[in-house]
């Protein structure tokens, strides 16, 4: 077999980051910070643009469990390359929505947008498992989401304040958008390959065999499975609802527009240094479980105070809660990989069920945020967000430890020795 046969490690992960960063870091997260001006255009209410937002979450958890088959059985690099060129003519075709009927409208292109980042999201972990090994999986996945994370940063600080007005509003924003997600669709389908039939790199976890339809649908009755869709449900829902309500409700407490934009940019900003940070340091400690605890009481505990201060000094409570969500977010990404019970072959099905779950947290929270903040007010609904981080220790004790010193000091039980003949589990992988 020759070398340029085998998927290059460097090439999967610069992709991996620019499909995060352009497709979900730009496409996606171009909403928020440009809400002010659609609800303007558009006559939009504060539960509207929730549902506008969280729309996009719903369409990903229609077509993540479909995406997630379709990786394991097809590979990343056709599943996530063709779906990438669908989210652009979805991205492009939003400057449809106009007057009384255009949130409606904006709704049902941002529901078609998810559709495609539910093909693409199982898409990335699953080929960074194929050619990471197994101790830098972690940082692998959290250098990926960085890059979402920080694309949204820049999305958030610079487009309605600068790129907007530059190209003469949001609609031309959007056409740039599609371009740019067209372009590195493009790239990946060119550049990244799928590994070659029964070869892995060297120390990856994932060998490149195919979970049958049945062994996916058998995951959701998996008890760590449903422990790690429960903790992606509060985490990634309450991000996605944070996300959405901060710009607008910055600035309805008289926070300067450019005060704004830079406090959501820099909560971003901390996030994507603790995407990279976290993981690095639980590869290098070889545990998962405690990152995830101890996280997930610094986030809620500083949303809780962010609830209680003033909407005008909110920085020192978003970096604080960016640091400790951002730490273990990219573990939830990796576990899949790493169970016994669900073994790399099976990773795609896996991520597909985990995000199903994920964003119906991201379609329902949003909304529910968005009507708490209308009808009871912004620290109401940042104190449910707040609640929701601090239930995730509850869920995280039982979870199983999958870092690399948990699996040498846990015995394999018969039962994770025959999960599937035909897939090897990460001890064996190991």
């Amino acid at each position: 077999m020759s070398d340029n046969s085998r998927p290059n490690a460097a090439t999967t992960l610069v992709l991996c980051a620019a499909m995060h960063g352009v497709g979900g870091g730009l496409g996606w997260s171009l909403v928020p910070p440009l809400m002010p001006d659609l609800a303007k255009d558009l006559a939009l209410t504060h539960a509207m643009g929730g549902v506008i937002w969280g729309a996009a979450s719903l369409g990903i958890a229609v077509a993540a469990p479909l995406g997630g088959l379709a990786v394991d059985r097809l590979g990343p690099r056709r599943v996530a390359g063709v779906a990438m060129l669908v989210g652009a003519i979805a991205c492009a075709l939003r400057p449809l929505a106009h007057g009384a009927n255009g949130g409606v409208v904006l709704a049902v292109l941002m529901l078609f947008f998810g559709l495609h980042i539910g093909f693409v999201a199982p898409a990335i972990p699953k080929a960074l498992a194929t050619v990471v090994p197994a101790h830098k999986l972690g940082r692998a996945n959290g250098i990926a989401i960085a890059s979402y994370t920080l694309m949204t940063a820049l999305a958030v600080a610079t487009a309605r304040g600068i790129v907007a007005p530059l190209l003469g509003g949001w609609r031309p924003l959007m056409i740039v958008a599609s371009g740019l997600m067209a372009a590195v669709g493009v790239l990946w389908l060119l550049l990244v390959k799928d590994a070659p039939a029964a070869k892995k790199a060297p120390g990856a976890l994932a060998a490149p065999q195919h979970a049958t339809f049945r062994e996916v649908l058998g995951l959701g009755r998996i008890p760590a499975m449903r422990t790690v869709a429960a903790i992606h449900f509060c985490l990634f829902g309450g991000y996605l609802a944070l996300l959405g309500l901060l710009p607008r409700a910055l600035l309805d407490a008289g926070l300067p527009p450019t005060r704004a934009a830079l406090a959501v940019a820099a909560w971003l900003f901390f996030a994507a240094i603790a995407n990279v940070a976290g993981p690095t340091l639980s590869d290098r400690v070889g545990r998962r479980r405690p990152f995830i605890i101890f996280g997930a009481i610094v986030a809620g505990v500083s949303l809780s105070l962010f609830a209680l201060a003033p909407r005008t000094a909110p920085l020192p409570f978003l970096v604080v809660a960016a640091l400790g969500g951002g730490a273990f977010a990219p573990l939830l990404l990796t576990l899949p990989s790493e169970l016994r019970e669900i073994g790399p072959s099976r990773a795609g099905g896996a991520l597909g069920l985990l995000m199903l779950v994920g964003q119906v947290g991201g379609f329902l929270l949003p909304t529910l945020s968005g009507w708490v903040l209308q009808a009871r007010g912004f620290s109401a609904a940042i104190f449910l967000l707040a609640m929701l981080h601090l239930a995730i220790p509850l869920f995280a004790r039982k979870l199983p430890e999958t870092g690399a010193r948990g699996r040498a000091e846990t015995p394999v039980a018969p039962d994770a020795r025959n999960v599937s003949e035909a897939s090897p589990t990460v001890a064996e992988l190991t």
